[in-house]
């Protein structure tokens, strides 16, 4: 896995990152419920937020996609030269 200087992993800040997106976006279609605006304003802001919020859903899901390709590709050697030892320890058996 990816770490930084300090020891911590990137995927700690990535997570502090996706819930604070998360969170802020929540909070701004709460603050838009409570907004003394007109139905119609108050929807389209919604949808507004909405599809901002559908797009960094997508954004987060295509880096949490990227990163278990790269630690499936990371580990990859690591399982195989696992079995090639338990293999040839059964050989020798």
């Amino acid at each position: 896995m990816n770490e930084n200087a300090n020891g911590t992993s990137r995927s700690t800040g990535r997570s502090a990152a996706v819930g604070f997106l998360i969170g802020a976006t929540l909070g701004a279609g709460i603050a838009l419920l409570l907004a003394p605006r007109s139905g119609k304003q108050s929807r389209r802001r919604i949808a507004e937020a909405g599809g901002r919020l559908g797009n960094a859903a997508r954004s987060q899901f295509g880096k949490a996609r990227d990163l278990g390709n790269d630690l499936k590709r990371d580990v990859a050697p690591a399982v195989q030269a696992g079995r090639d030892h338990r293999e040839n320890r059964r050989d020798r058996s």
